[in-house]
């Protein structure tokens, strides 16, 4: 049987947790500097700030998710080959705090859906299945849902179109294997 998780070897999975929450912190961190610039767009406004409010609750799921974890178990988990997608996910956060970014909506949309389609993502579900039924947030599909919407309400950008379209393609890959 597959590993739930793989992170590098010199990580363990509390320090793999704690970057995670990290990562999650950031992007929320992202997305309510993107709600401030675009204050003027009350409907951008608030897409930014949901945004922001789920991947804060991601962050503290991914907290708690140490307690449903057994301790004896974590040895069984391969902790090898995340470490591209970690330097992924890194850039990617990176590019999206830069304040040359602006109010400029089409270069958010492009570092938001560039972001929400990294393996961050894949981590933050498969510790989906260690929780309990009730706590599970929204679907990946339910999450970007309101993105993509905006994305091709904004289809005139190529870069935009072409983020969404990859973030789309991902998505369906998904739920094809």
């Amino acid at each position: 049987m597959a590993p739930l998780l793989q992170v590098p070897s010199d990580m363990n999975l509390d320090r793999l947790l704690v970057r995670c929450r990290a990562f999650e912190g950031r992007a929320a961190a992202v997305y309510r500097t993107f709600a401030s610039r675009t204050r003027h767009d009350p409907a951008l406004c608030a897409l930014w700030t949901a945004l922001a409010r789920e991947e804060e609750s991601h962050a503290e799921a991914i907290g708690r998710a140490a307690g449903w974890l057994d301790p004896s178990q974590c040895w069984h988990t391969n902790l090898d080959g995340w470490e591209d997608e970690f330097d992924e996910i890194e850039a990617r956060l990176s590019y999206a705090e830069r304040p040359d970014i602006g109010a400029d909506v089409d270069r958010q949309l492009v570092a938001a859906l560039a972001l929400e389609r990294t393996e961050l993502d894949t981590l933050f579900h498969r510790l989906l299945a260690l929780m309990p039924a009730s706590e599970r947030p929204r679907t990946p599909e339910e999450h970007t849902a309101p993105l993509l919407a905006v994305a091709a309400r904004r289809g005139a950008n190529p870069a935009v179109a072409f983020e969404a379209a990859l973030l789309q393609a991902r998505q369906r890959l998904r739920h094809a294997s």
